[in-house]
């Protein structure tokens, strides 16, 4: 359905946190997104439930930093398929870690699919 609407080829696509994730290939999140957010608005109020688009990225430390936002960071290193993502301030980080570590384990598991990366620590 979100295919045929946008034209914009779907990578792959989960619910979490009453959220649906929608993680289109290179180069298709304007077609996504649609002329002011008009897809995004039309399937939330079709499916009854927020959407969230992420553009997929081949470059793990970008990817992370589709996923992640608005929330900004600072850096993203990656040694060892170990991930350290660099935050400004304790907002952020909290942010990023959620309630009982939940953000930080959905992260993990969804950049974990398209790359090999055994954990993932915010500092």
């Amino acid at each position: 359905m979100f295919e045929n609407m946008t034209n914009a080829s779907v990578k792959d696509c989960f619910l979490t946190n009453n959220l649906l994730l929608i993680i289109v290939n290179e180069n298709n999140i304007a077609k996504a997104i649609g002329r002011g957010g008009s897809n995004i608005k039309h399937l939330e109020q079709k499916l009854n439930k927020k959407i969230k688009i992420v553009e997929f990225n081949s470059n793990l430390s970008q990817f992370i930093r589709n996923l992640v936002n608005p929330i900004k960071v600072n850096d993203v290193k990656i040694e060892n398929n170990m991930v350290q993502i660099s935050v400004n301030g304790v907002r952020e980080k909290a942010q990023l870690i959620g309630r009982d570590s939940k953000n930080i384990h959905e992260l993990k598991e969804i950049v974990s699919l398209y790359f090999d990366v055994q954990d993932i620590k915010i500092v």
